[in-house]
């Protein structure tokens, strides 16, 4: 296996990142589609683009950091003019890749591309690209014409009488569409595409793959394997006898010389021969492209290249999972994120919930899962150089720990009341807290009325609704911890809260008290609730984000509810917002309160009540956010980052809200050296609360003075004018950057005018 490196890490990503702006983190391990220019492989992934030099080595990653309009991609295909156009959900990209970027993207309400094809049957005429897509609920082909080197849309062709396209090909003169109900085909300058039929109608079987290189053209069906010469009849290479049924990908090399593949066998076709070449069950072979003699597979993990009986697998030094449902950053710099199909720590390493073989297991830093992670993952915590997760539709644990000093190791597993459904019994827990004695709490479905466990090493105790005197249910979900180390849940009535005596095991006294979430009979059901560090608890509903002020009184524990209007009517922050029971409240540094949603983005209200950045929060209209389905976000205290966890992967950005810097050691000032004029200013980074900075030249002479009100949390920012507004000219600077108690730092820059 070989090993890529990529070097987008961490410490370049955001070395030097103003606030406010973007980074991802994706895995292109998912490999859709791949196409060969001889020279480079561009590669379709659930992490964006990526292109890797056959000869060098060297593999990069266009994400939206580059421009992508969307990163989760199916399918790529290389035009006659060296452009690689690339198809998802979110539409057509033409990706450039002399400049490295996008030159269109196509939205049209396109709902799923799966295959391109350049058509340029007619001598020197426009050359053509067909799609096949998923348009407004109806299948059919999408053309765009070159003109003037410039890329136009030029219309749709639906068919109602398909259900799927699964590829698209030119043959000829014609276009080839393989389809759920067969190959149609058809001229395009001739045949409108309603006509279009299929060419082959003694071939009475179904298509599992098509492919065509110049003049031949690659069919397999269900029995057999044809080669077709254009303006021939087909020739069966494999005869009936032959079960091919698992086949899904063809790729021609010659006129009886193919390559075929299934999710674990990689085969050579010709004439009578269907012999497999290389077989694994690790992989799942996803795409296939030949040049020449060189024959490469895409797979769920990386790609390979198939030499002889031998397949060279390539993945990269990344992470194992790619859509995130709860994410975790820990101690020692390093951050943690967890979905059903696996767990990936910085570093990486690696959690799969499927079995690999060992050798492939040991070059990804990847071990099988020991417990059955679920179908999701409700909630993670760090707690004493442990994390801890909740399992929803587990079979294993509903709250397990882990160790992450070493790899990621299940330490231990917790186990409440299960949840029996028609076929299994499951652990089903939805939140997961720890109280100031290092109690576990768990909320969690179950059959035996008892909502609500606690565990502490080997103990456990499984509250009752009964217990609770009837305020609990079973669909008590979230579930938080005040500074008075009281519990908080909430229920369909609202809010209960928990306060006990002693040992929770046993229990000297408890009190449980009911609090109404929302005025109304309706909608007061939170979908989450958290204490900040002040104990105001803040509380989502469908209706929006409120906070109650908590008081240490246990008979009366809320003094204020709010945010109220002029006439004391509550009005919740984010009404217009989609939340669900999956939507999440999380703290910054500073106690800025982070409210995730997984159709809007991620929305931020601050302590003193105002936005960041504004009322809309962080999403794909005004951000490079990878994707407004937001699961979850955590915090790198000490350098201002959050990390949001997306359903297309991470997306780092710099906040202005670390916490604060006791010194100026951390100084640092990039660009450097800082070329004007410049669309983006010099950025003084690292500096404490209500710093102040001056600009000088080295004799000392004041060109621009920027107070504490200009600075951007950390950060500071210089365009390169002096007070008038000029440019200053080229040369070395001073910058002094001080505190309101007269301690101060001097940093030099050099400045090119251009």
């Amino acid at each position: 296996m070989r090993r890529l490196f990529i070097t987008l890490l961490f410490g370049l990503l955001l070395a030097q990142v103003r606030v406010g702006e973007m980074r991802s983190i994706t895995s292109t391990l998912d490999v859709r589609d791949l196409i060969t220019t001889g020279q480079d492989l561009f590669l379709a992934t659930a992490g964006g683009l990526a292109k890797y030099n056959i000869n060098s080595g060297d593999y990069k990653i266009y994400t939206k950091d580059q421009g992508m309009g969307d990163t989760d991609i199916n399918i790529v295909h290389l035009d006659s003019k060296g452009f690689v156009w690339i198809g998802s959900k979110m539409g057509v990209q033409v990706w450039d890749p002399d400049q490295e970027m996008i030159i269109d993207w196509f939205q049209l309400d396109i709902e799923a591309v799966t295959g391109f094809s350049t058509y340029n049957a007619i001598p020197n005429d426009k050359d053509m690209i067909y799609a096949a897509v998923k348009n407004d609920g109806v299948w059919g082909i999408m053309e765009f014409i070159y003109s003037n080197d410039k890329v136009y849309y030029r219309d749709f062709y639906g068919r109602d009488d398909i259900s799927l396209i699964k590829n698209i090909i030119t043959f000829g003169d014609h276009l080839f569409i393989h389809t759920n109900e067969g190959i149609i085909s058809g001229n395009p300058h001739k045949d409108h595409p309603l006509n279009w039929t299929n060419p082959y109608p003694n071939l009475d079987q179904d298509i599992l793959a098509i492919d065509a290189k110049e003049d031949v053209l690659a069919l397999i069906t269900s029995n057999s394997i044809y080669s077709i010469k254009l303006g021939q009849t087909p020739v069966a290479l494999v005869r009936e006898d032959v079960n091919i049924l698992s086949i899904h990908s063809v790729s021609v090399r010659g006129e009886q010389d193919f390559i075929a593949i299934s999710d674990s066998v990689i085969y050579e076709v010709g004439t009578d021969k269907l012999a497999g070449k290389y077989i694994d069950n690790s992989f799942q072979f996803k795409t296939i492209a030949t040049d020449l003699s060189l024959t490469w597979v895409g797979t769920r993990i990386g790609f390979g290249q198939l030499d002889g009986m031998k397949f060279e697998h390539i993945a990269g030094n990344e992470p194992f999972i790619n859509a995130p449902q709860t994410i975790q950053h820990l101690e020692n710099n390093r951050w943690i994120m967890a979905n059903d199909v696996g767990i990936s720590m910085s570093g990486w390493s690696n959690v799969s919930s499927n079995s690999y073989s060992n050798g492939l297991s040991s070059e990804l830093n990847l071990e099988q899962s020991t417990i059955h992670l679920g179908t999701q993952i409700s909630n993670m915590f760090e707690h004493k150089n442990k994390v801890f997760i909740g399992l929803i539709n587990s079979k294993s644990a509903g709250v397990a720990a882990i160790d992450v000093s070493n790899g990621i190791k299940v330490d231990q597993l917790y186990l409440p009341k299960v949840y029996s459904n028609d076929s299994e019994e499951i652990y089903v827990v939805f939140g997961v807290v720890v109280d100031q004695k290092d109690n576990i709490w768990a909320t969690s479905a179950n059959n035996f009325n008892q909502p609500i466990s606690i565990f502490n090493g080997g103990q456990f105790r499984h509250i009752s609704i009964s217990e609770s005197g009837g305020v609990l249910s079973n669909n008590s979900h979230a579930i938080t911890v005040d500074n008075y180390n009281r519990i908080w849940i909430g229920s369909p009535a609202g809010l209960v809260m928990y306060k006990y005596s002693g040992n929770i095991m046993d229990p000297t006294n408890d009190l449980w008290v009911t609090e109404v979430v929302n005025p109304g009979p309706s909608k007061r059901t939170p979908l989450d609730i958290n204490v900040s560090s002040k104990n105001r608890l803040w509380i989502l509903t469908p209706l929006g984000l409120i906070h109650k002020d908590l008081q240490v009184s246990e008979s009366n524990p809320v003094s204020n509810t709010g945010p109220t209007g002029n006439n004391g009517e509550l009005i919740p922050y984010f009404s217009n917002v989609s939340f669900n029971e999956y939507s999440r409240i999380r703290f910054d540094p500073r106690g800025n309160v982070w409210v995730t949603s997984q159709k809007d983005g991620v929305h931020i209200v601050t302590e003193n009540g105002d936005y960041w950045p504004d009322i809309n929060g962080l999403n794909t209209s005004n951000s490079n956010l990878l994707s407004n389905y937001v699961n979850d976000v955590t915090f790198d205290s000490e350098d201002g980052l959050a990390y949001i966890a997306t359903d297309k992967g991470v997306s780092l950005v710099r906040i202005p809200y670390a916490n604060e810097k006791k010194s100026y050691k951390s100084v640092g000032i990039f660009p450097s050296p800082f070329r004007i004029p410049n669309d983006k200013p010099l950025t003084i980074d690292g500096l404490k609360d209500n710093s102040s900075l001056k600009i000088m030249t080295l004799n000392g002479m004041l060109l621009r003075s920027i107070s504490n009100s200009e600075v951007n949390g950390y950060q500071a920012y210089w365009d390169g004018r002096d007070e008038k507004g000029q440019l200053v000219g080229s040369g070395v600077y001073l910058i002094t950057v001080y505190d309101n108690k007269g301690v101060f730092s001097m940093e030099k820059v050099a400045v090119i005018r251009k």
